[in-house]
């Protein structure tokens, strides 16, 4: 999650950074108690269920599942039932029943139950461990949508809104994981009969409660018209009929216990998804020209919203430490380079709350940032300018800022010159608009002057860093080498936007920035025999599509649109710039949301925002083969255990790297640096070099 850096937090500050082990996870021990514990509720319901059930219907109960839209033992009735649709309603009461489930049989269904409870909230929710989800499961007595609405709330997604295509998507994939988790024999069917039962469940879920022992034969002949005529129905479209579980479960969820355990780890992403839609919509009014400041130094805390704060310090940063080159302007930032300074933010944020109020703790430090969406003004205030000066200490050295001391200084004089509400007016003036360079400029020139005036620090050219020859030219080559890569990207997403264009009836759209890439899209593959362009190594791994946002703007009659934030599936088996296989809008991501999955971006650990009503790579195909434990590709060439599966598990451990990433280092890094921001030292390996020459 974080862990104070002891050596950073001298005096006051309380300085946090990535820990080593940030999973978080409860002894193995521990995980087997808990999981005991659930399927022992499980065994409870599958006990009330056969109690409930004619003995008619009890050699069937094997066929039933905790997992649907009511409670367990409503969904294992119905499942039950469901199964048994073609028996015929009018047996013979007096005709000698089948036997009884045999209690083996009982086990291994309780067992897949809880397989597929499991998997359900898994599938439903991003960052969220199988152990994690044991214990919510706990807490709602095995309810699977009880369970998934104590998710919601522990994680303040304020935004959920249960009818909407989002969360209509991620309770389609959810269900169909879970019966395939669980092993049921038809899987889709029963999921399907859920979703198409969901607007009926104020009928479905009387006549469930009332089966008893000797329930009149109507009732089962009620449900199972119900269930044929709703069967072959297609799923529910976002208009508000699978509002009617979440509402079921809201009255559940007042008896359920409250929430007691510390879940930071899956918080902590969670934030991150929130810090990223903060990101988006400053990339989307800044100008290209300050994307290198952004990444260095334009962190998210402030005394303003995050957005502004973020606008703020990157134009500051440029006007007080100008660079000493201008590249030429990428209309794309490096992706990493983003989830990086992503990272910092979060924890300089965690860091600024910690050391203004010594009684926090980093846990109640990200719950508090969840629940105020980052709002740092919504706390008491620190209790002096001191007091205050040092959390921002705290905040710029944990979220390595490149001048600590002048951003502290900056950011706790702020709110104290008489040039801020203007420039916050500024910023607030053009709503989600592009600032224009003349208004960038008159921010630049109010904030530096006053500043200066304050502080009396004059602008400082940033210096060059001293370099081996050796490491410049391949600094130099690696810049030249991303560049091209980008801008192959760039040139893609520009093919894809006018394509797009013709379908949008002939509107004009501008690419502005490509704010997120992840081109290990559908694979781990092999490129022996494939047929893919030449100059492949067949050893390689090959991916074969790239998942990528942008923001565009659009032109109607001369007026210049608001960026528009668009997702785009490309194709890389060559680099023609007309083969996407989807391009279309997306809404900016509220704080907390994320409910619709990519199993290769989240594996990645790189945050794009899909698009909810359409199909792509990553979602609910690959998502059931996870689940089911098979390769993605029947991959001849590899031998038997070299590609891991992906797994829940192995998509948290692999994409945590990138989520806690905060050192220097990166290889984008290299695409915004030139020769003017280096001065060449002899290298001492040369000099040596040289004398054995000499010998």
């Amino acid at each position: 999650m974080a862990s104070l850096n002891a050596k950073a937090s001298t005096g006051h500050l309380r300085v946090y950074g990535p820990a080593l082990y940030d999973y978080g996870a409860p002894l193995m021990k521990e995980r087997d108690q808990e999981a005991s514990l659930l399927l022992l509720k499980i065994q409870h319901h599958y006990e009330e269920a056969l109690r409930r059930l004619t003995v008619r219907w009890r050699s069937d109960v094997c066929l039933g599942v905790c997992v649907g839209l009511l409670d367990p033992v409503s969904n294992i009735i119905a499942s039950t039932l469901v199964a048994a649709t073609e028996a015929p309603v009018d047996a013979d009461p007096t005709a000698v029943p089948p036997p009884s489930s045999p209690p083996q049989k009982l086990r291994d269904v309780e067992r897949r139950s809880l397989d597929g409870l499991v998997a359900f909230l898994t599938c439903f929710f991003p960052y969220l461990a199988d152990w994690e989800a044991v214990r919510y499961l706990l807490l709602a007595e095995a309810d699977p949508i009880v369970a998934a609405r104590i998710v919601v709330e522990s994680r303040g997604v304020r935004c959920f809104r249960e009818g909407s295509a989002a969360a209509c998507g991620a309770l389609k994939l959810a269900l169909n994981c879970a019966m395939v988790a669980a092993k049921h024999p038809c899987p889709s069917q029963l999921a399907g009969v859920w979703l198409s039962l969901s607007s009926s469940l104020h009928n479905v879920a009387p006549l469930l409660s009332d089966v008893q022992p000797n329930f009149p034969r109507d009732i089962l002949h009620s449900f199972h018209t119900l269930v044929k005529e709703k069967a072959h129905s297609p799923y529910p479209t976002p208009d508000g009929s699978l509002v009617r579980p979440w509402k079921l479960a809201a009255r559940c969820r007042k008896r359920a216990t409250k929430l007691t355990y510390r879940h930071s780890w899956s918080l902590r992403r969670v934030l991150l998804d929130t810090i990223h839609g903060f990101y988006l919509q400053a990339l989307a009014r800044l100008p290209c020209g300050y994307h290198r400041s952004l990444l260095d130094a334009g962190h998210c805390y402030g005394p303003f919203d995050p957005v502004s704060n973020i606008i703020i310090n990157t134009i500051w940063y440029q006007a007080t430490f100008p660079p000493l080159s201008q590249q030429d302007e990428l209309d794309i930032v490096g992706t990493l380079c983003l989830m990086r300074i992503e990272a910092r933010s979060f924890y300089g944020l965690v860091s600024f709350l910690c050391t203004c109020h010594q009684d926090l703790n980093a846990d109640q430090a990200i719950r508090f940032l969840l629940d105020t969406a980052l709002n740092l003004s919504a706390t008491k205030q620190c209790s002096s300018v001191k007091e205050e000066h040092e959390a921002y200490r705290a905040a710029t050295i944990a979220a390595w800022h490149p001048r600590p001391d002048a951003q502290a200084e900056f950011l706790s004089s702020l709110k104290a010159m008489s040039v801020a509400p203007h420039v916050l007016s500024l910023l607030q003036d053009g709503g989600q608009y592009q600032l224009s360079s003349q208004c960038v400029h008159q921010i630049h020139r109010l904030l530096c002057s006053e500043y200066h005036s304050i502080v009396g620090v004059p602008t400082q050219q940033r210096r060059p860093a001293p370099i081996s020859e050796r490491q410049f030219h391949f600094t130099m080559s690696e810049g030249r080498k991303q560049r091209r890569a980008h801008r192959r990207i760039s040139a893609k997403v520009k093919a894809a936007l006018r394509r797009y264009e013709k379908k949008d009836s002939g509107h004009s759209y501008q690419l502005h920035v490509v704010c997120g890439v992840n081109e290990c899209v559908s694979g781990p593959d092999n490129c022996e025999g494939s047929g893919l362009k030449p100059g492949l190594d067949p050893n390689d791994d090959y991916y074969h599509h790239t998942h990528a946002n942008f923001l565009a703007t659009r032109n109607v009659a001369g007026i210049v649109s608001a960026p528009v934030l668009f997702f785009v599936e490309l194709s890389n088996h060559d680099d023609d710039q007309d083969s996407q296989l989807l391009c279309c809008p997306v809404d900016l991501p509220p704080p907390g949301a994320g409910l619709v999955r990519c199993l290769f971006c989240e594996h990645q650990g790189i945050r794009i925002v899909h698009p909810a009503l359409e199909g792509f790579h990553g979602h609910e195909a690959e998502f059931e083969k996870m689940v089911r434990g098979e390769d993605l590709y029947n991959n001849d060439y590899y031998p038997e255990g070299d590609i891991e599966p992906y797994t829940n598990h192995q998509i948290l451990e692999y994409s945590e790297d990138v989520a806690k990433w905060v050192h220097e280092g990166l290889d984008e890094d290299c695409m915004y640096l030139s020769s003017n921001d280096f001065t060449i030292e002899k290298d001492d390996s040369d000099e040596s070099e040289e004398v054995d020459d000499l010998e």
